[in-house]
């Protein structure tokens, strides 16, 4: 019963969470049709919406139909609630707001610490993979903005990095995986049909958000 309660809590906490959050950070907006929106009601956010909940409920099965008090759950749930808001800014404004990432790093800490008071040796266990995927995304990332010569946004690196310690090593190289192939056969597409110059640039966090669901749903 605690398993499906679960489930049902992160389902029904996870719309409302974006609600929440798109009304606290809706001023912030630089365009004046994005700071009178009502967040849930554009498709593009109903589309981001039900595939973070599809990837939250295969990620409950695929960890065994786990309680609430389970960290990677824990994790991947706050990981995949903080996505929704980032595609939906960056498709948007092609930002990445700074002050919800340092709320995504301060609720990390408690979530680890909460791990550390109920089981110490879990905690140690899971920390090789955190340490794994903070340096697969600070390697991957940061050879990439320099490649680039700044045309990837800061935004995404700072972004790369939470997901790194979010997802660890078991998540985060399957999510970046598969959201560079996603950006660049959209890209690719969108060249082809002359809708992009190789001089344009396109907002990449939803592409990582894709490469997360289809990381989660493939188990």
């Amino acid at each position: 019963m605690a398993a499906y309660m679960t489930l049902a809590l992160g389902m029904a906490l996870m719309p409302g969470i974006y609600f929440g959050s798109m009304m606290l950070y809706r001023p912030f907006f630089r365009k004046e049709g994005n700071r009178r929106r009502i967040p849930l009601r554009t498709v593009p956010e109903l589309v981001v919406m039900l595939l973070a909940e599809l990837a939250l409920v295969r990620s409950w099965w695929t960890l065994g139909m786990c309680s609430v008090l389970e960290v990677r759950f824990q994790l991947l749930f706050v990981m995949l609630t903080g996505m929704t808001f980032f595609s939906m800014t960056d498709y948007w404004e092609q930002i990445v707001p700074n002050r919800m990432l340092l709320v995504l790093l301060l609720l990390f800490l408690p979530i680890l610490g909460w791990q550390g008071i109920r089981d110490m040796d879990g905690l140690l266990g899971l920390l090789p993979s955190v340490v794994l995927g903070l340096l697969f995304s600070m390697v991957s990332f940061g050879l990439g903005y320099l490649i680039s010569r700044g045309s990837m946004g800061a935004g995404d690196v700072k972004l790369a990095l939470v997901m790194g310690l979010y997802l660890t090593g078991e998540y985060a190289v399957g999510a970046v995986f598969y959201g560079c192939i996603a950006g660049a056969a959209f890209s690719m597409v969108q060249l082809i049909r002359k809708k992009l110059s190789r001089k344009d640039t396109i907002p990449f966090v939803p592409f990582l958000f894709l490469g997360l669901i289809i990381r989660l749903l493939a188990g």
